[in-house]
């Protein structure tokens, strides 16, 4: 086969995706993009004029930087979370050796993807409520006198936010310890390492890269997320992606919306990158 059929058949292989990213993502963010750029009037949509004064009106007002900020830290730590919980998971997974019990814990993980986040969020709900099953139970075994005030607040949105998104981590992580030669941990023992000193220094910091890309599948998901800062936070806990519904749907403010979106994926973008750098620099074993 010459080199140009070759092309030609790699070509044709991506063009479909090619195709799929073009018309369902860059067509779209070029659209937000836009209509970022134009001004708040409806006439003017249709003209040729282009201003900033989108994106200045966010960084001069401390309500929408707080909502950032807010949206930064609850992605943030929801991700922590998610890692901090999935890692022992994904561990207990990766030992069991029957292939039914396996099938079934694969189940349980996939069981959060699998319902509806809005089913999944009313069901929260009444877990969650001051009358829920969380605060009664809690009441009844004399941990507590009053009910705690989950809902409408960051931490119900936390808690929710781990949970919908802790099925990444943990098949990611998976993922990375099924690929760790057991030849490796082998020879760590034979050379008088302790099964703790076996796990600390071989087989951690070689699933590492599985736990960073579960966490930052969760970061972008999280800061994304509408479904659960609306229902959990009841409209209460401000974040990006509410502030960017109120401006579509109740102020039909279009433009400002497309520059909270470009500002929202720009700040995604940033710090997920920011994290694989970091990452990568403190993994010097995972440099090509």
């Amino acid at each position: 086969m010459s080199r140009a059929a070759a092309l030609l058949g790699r070509t044709t292989l991506g063009l479909p995706i090619a195709v799929l990213l073009g018309v369902f993502f860059l067509v779209p963010m070029a659209m937000v993009l836009s209509l970022a750029f134009r001004p708040y009037d409806a006439h003017a949509l249709v003209g040729t004029t282009l201003t900033l004064k989108n994106f200045g009106r966010f960084f001069g007002d401390p309500d929408y930087l707080w909502a950032f900020a807010r949206t930064l830290g609850i992605s943030a730590a929801t991700t922590l979370l998610s890692m901090a919980l999935g890692y022992p998971v994904a561990w207990h997974l990766h030992r069991v050796r029957s292939g039914t019990a396996r099938l079934w814990l694969t189940m349980i993980v996939l069981l959060p993807l699998m319902v509806s986040l809005v089913v999944a969020s009313f069901a929260w709900v009444l877990l969650l409520g001051n009358n829920g099953v969380i605060n009664a139970g809690l009441i009844r075994l004399g941990l507590i006198s009053e009910p705690l005030h989950f809902l409408n607040t960051m931490t119900g949105v936390i808690i929710v936010g781990t949970f919908s998104s802790l099925s990444y981590p943990i098949l990611t992580t998976f993922a990375a310890l099924e690929n760790i030669p057991p030849a490796l941990a082998r020879s760590a023992r034979i050379h008088g390492a302790s099964d703790l000193q076996v796990f600390g220094r071989v087989i951690l910091p070689l699933s590492l890269p599985g736990v960073i890309s579960g966490g930052l599948i969760v970061f972008a998901l999280n800061m994304a997320a509408f479904v659960i800062p609306f229902l959990i936070g009841g409209g209460r806990v401000s974040v990006v992606p509410l502030m960017i519904y109120q401006f579509t749907l109740q102020l039909f403010d279009w433009p400002g919306a497309a520059a909270l979106g470009v500002l929202l994926f720009a700040l995604t973008l940033v710090t997920s990158w920011a994290i694989a750098a970091l990452a990568q620099r403190l993994m010097p074993w995972e440099r090509p």
